[in-house]
């Protein structure tokens, strides 16, 4: 009674007081910018504004809408978010150790032990702390095991409750669906009910997705987050969380350098899932590990820009495969040396295990101390920085301002204002705008009333690769109030610009323009007169294609007859332009205009022309 009870709980309860430790100890200040986004969902949902992010905007741009709300209902219990985040973090880290434990048979003796710890002790898990990832890699591993023991029912509830944590859990749902699918094949001449395991499974995971794709459909018009098409529009600009131009491979690769960096000992877990590959591992190893393999590939084949927390998937299977390679080790030494010898070998084996991620926690630990420069395996200590941005935004603007900002988890989450960024995570039209190339129109569509940039110290002011602070409208129309720094920030200060210019309602007008490829058919301005000089002036204009574009296309928005002629002109990629969309453009009126019409010109063409310029409206200069 006693072994069956170690057996049954003991490990695992062990795993989960390490992983309590883990946190307490070492984890609690590491804060994840995009785990601050569901915070944010899940704050406006207790509070009753909806799963929303900023309010009367209904958009679903989590890509973890379950978890939001776990967190909305935890938070009457544990009002600190990020405390909230972090110890549901910790005890799936914990528990999923324990169900690595049980998942591995028990022919593999005390290295399922040592699996277990060592999914306990992973620091790419604990640098995901706060987001949804240790949940649903939780879900699909216990939802693997109990299909294991023929729980069919439960399984499929687990696996499709994660796909409502994460989407990405659907891979996981339809390769167990297929082991559970030739399973009741198998068993269909040798008893009544053979059909029973795929119906259960098949049924009990398709309600929870179901019944939230017609709440997704009611409530935002689709229940799949546009989080997709922004990082889909991020990959195509070469913008990811690993670096400029990273693809889905190239960014394992920079991750198991990073993690060589850390230790050498890291090669031991390579060589033992290579020897634990041909010692041949059980269904459920062999299913996890083509899970983590398939989903490597999906992300590639998507051309999803990657972050550090998409390769977590890859590690379960990493780790069962260890274990058969230790096991395997294991025979070899007892088989053909001394007996007595092999202990000793495999505990310096075990202890090199060990010692890879006690490594990596010292170096992180330095990370939070110092900050460093950015390595992919390391944090970006800039909780400090964007924090305090934050809470100064929340103390010194009107509760209705509009921020504009790169990044929107914790400075959003502590300036509790309504946000819009330039990386297309909460608005689907920026997305759409990233896609064709376009990278300024968001400035000019949105020109919130405060805007917040990061840049690298010393470097100049830019969104993406345009420099702002060249740019006459931002001159014209933003004022610099104050800078927040924090030296441990790699990417230097953040600095936070309060805007001008009065808001104001744009002015539709119907025109149909014709360019080789291109038909304008209406643009809208700020005001249809000017009533100052100096004025800056906001320029929409509407298009459809209706033929072939050049590769690049050049556009100049002018307003003809001044003393100088203000325009705006840029350049796009046209791979991604179709159908209908519009662009934004911006114009500062010159001083000293005499009263008067003034043509609004617009010229098209290949970069490097030639153009096709055209008078489309006009402006109006009152006396």
């Amino acid at each position: 009674m006693v072994k069956q009870y170690r057996e049954k709980y003991a490990i695992p309860l062990v795993l989960l007081l390490l992983s309590g430790l883990i946190w307490l100890g070492l984890m609690d200040t590491f804060r994840l910018d995009d785990s601050f986004i569901t915070y944010q969902y899940a704050r406006n949902a207790a509070s009753g504004v909806g799963l929303v992010y900023n309010p009367d905007d209904v958009t679903l741009s989590t890509t973890a809408p379950l978890y939001a709300l776990l967190l909305a209902v935890g938070s009457f219990l544990i009002s600190d978010f990020h405390v909230l985040g972090g110890l549901i973090g910790t005890l799936c880290i914990g528990l999923g150790g324990g169900v690595i434990y049980h998942l591995l048979p028990r022919r593999l003796g005390i290295w399922r032990a040592v699996a277990g710890l060592l999914y306990a002790l992973s620091t790419p898990l604990w640098l995901s702390l706060g987001m949804e990832t240790p949940l649903w890699i939780l879900l699909v591993l216990a939802a693997i095991a109990l299909a294991n023991t023929q729980i069919w029912t439960w399984s499929g509830l687990l696996m499709g409750i994660a796909v409502l944590v994460r989407p990405d859990a659907a891979l996981p749902g339809v390769l167990l669906g297929l082991v559970v699918t030739a399973t009741s094949v198998n068993r269909r001449h040798t008893g009544v009910r053979w059909w029973l395991p795929v119906v259960s499974y098949g049924l009990a995971g398709a309600i929870p997705v179901v019944c939230f794709g017609i709440w997704g459909m009611l409530t935002y018009g689709s229940p799949l987050p546009v989080t997709l098409g922004a990082k889909s529009a991020q990959a195509f600009l070469g913008i990811t969380g690993l670096g400029a131009n990273i693809g889905t491979f190239e960014g394992l690769r920079l991750i198991l350098d990073s993690l060589l960096d850390q230790s050498p000992f890291y090669g031991l877990f390579g060589l033992l899932l290579i020897v634990g590959l041909f010692n041949k591992p059980h269904w459920p190893t062999v299913l996890v590990a083509l899970w983590g393999l398939l989903h490597l590939l999906t992300y590639a084949v998507l051309g999803i820009a990657p972050y550090r927390w998409y390769y977590v998937p890859l590690l379960p299977g990493v780790i069962l495969l260890i274990a058969y390679g230790l096991a395997a080790v294991h025979r070899f030494f007892v088989q053909r040396w001394n007996q007595s010898l092999a202990p000793l070998i495999m505990s310096a084996l075990t202890m090199g295990l060990m010692a890879a991620p006690v490594m990596s926690f010292v170096q992180i630990q330095t990370y939070f101390q110092n900050g460093g420069p950015v390595r992919v395996m390391l944090p970006i200590v800039d909780w400090q920085a964007y924090r305090e941005v934050g809470e100064w935004i929340d103390r010194e603007t009107p509760p209705d301002a509009t921020i504009g900002v790169a990044e929107v988890g914790q400075i959003g989450f502590y300036a509790r204002r309504w946000m819009t960024d330039y990386l297309g995570l909460l608005q689907p039209d920026v997305a759409e705008m990233l896609k064709r190339g376009d990278l300024y129109s968001w400035l000019a569509k949105y020109a919130p009333d405060y805007l917040v940039f990061q840049r690298f110290r010393g470097a100049p002011l830019v969104l993406y690769n345009y420099l702002l602070g060249d740019d006459p409208w931002f001159q014209a129309s933003y004022r610099e109030v104050t800078e927040i720094d924090d030296p441990r920030y790699a990417s230097g200060p953040v600095t936070i610009f309060e805007r001008l210019t009065p808001a104001a309602d744009m002015i539709e007008q119907a025109v149909q323009v014709d360019y080789d490829g291109l038909r304008l058919v209406g643009f809208a301005t700020d005001a249809d007169a000017i009533t100052h000089t100096g004025q800056t002036i906001r320029v929409r204009l509407d298009w459809q294609v209706t033929g072939d574009l050049p590769a690049q296309l050049h556009m100049a928005v002018k307003a003809l007859d001044l003393p100088v002629f203000p325009s705006f002109d840029i350049d796009y990629p046209t791979d991604n332009w179709q159908g209908a969309f519009s662009t934004w453009h911006t114009i500062v009126w010159p001083d000293e205009l005499e009263a008067g019409d003034y043509p609004l010109h617009v010229a098209v063409g290949p970069t490097g022309g030639p153009y096709n310029g055209q008078n489309v409206g006009a402006f109006t200069v009152k006396p």
